[in-house]
C-alpha cells in the first residue's frame, strides 16, 4: 500500500535509527549492538557490533534473543500497516542483520506477514 504522505529513502532510515535508540533509550540492550543502520539498493542492514556492548554481554543477548532472526526485531517499524510502515516499506524490500553469528535477513514481505497475519497483497 502506498502512504498517504511518502518520505525520502533518508527519511525511512532516520525513522529506523530512531526506533533503534528508543528502545536503547527505554532500556533494551540489544538495540545497544545496532551501531550501524544504513540503506542501499533497497536493503537496510543492521551492524550488531560487539564492541560497543563487550563480548560477553553480546554473547549472552544472543543466546537469550527470542527471534530466529534479528531482522524480525530490526525490521518491526516497517512490519506493520500503518503509516511509518507504509513510508518505510516504499524505500525497503530486505532488512539485513550482520554480526558476530553472521548474516541473517527477510524480506519485506516476510515481515508484514508476521506481524499482521496478513498477506502482503491484502488491504
Amino acid at each position: 500500500q502506498t502512504p498517504e504522505t511518502p518520505i525520502t529513502a533518508d527519511e525511512a532510515v532516520q525513522l529506523v535509527r530512531a526506533f533503534v535508540a528508543e528502545r536503547a533509550a527505554a532500556g533494551v540492550m540489544m538495540a545497544d549492538a545496532f551501531t550501524q543502520v544504513e540503506l542501499s539498493d533497497g536493503v537496510l542492514t543492521g551492524v550488531w557490533s560487539e564492541d560497543a556492548i563487550g563480548k560477553a554481554k553480546s554473547d549472552l543477548l544472543i543466546e537469550l534473543n527470542p527471534f530466529e532472526d534479528l531482522a524480525t526485531w530490526l525490521g518491526t517499524p516497517l512490519a506493520f500497516d500503518n503509516e511509518e510502515g507504509r513510508q518505510i516499506r516504499q524505500h525497503v524490500h530486505t532488512v539485513k542483520v550482520i554480526g558476530p553469528f553472521g548474516v541473517g535477513g527477510m524480506n519485506t514481505r516476510e515481515l508484514y506477514e508476521r506481524a499482521t497475519g496478513l498477506r502482503h497483497d491484502q488491504p
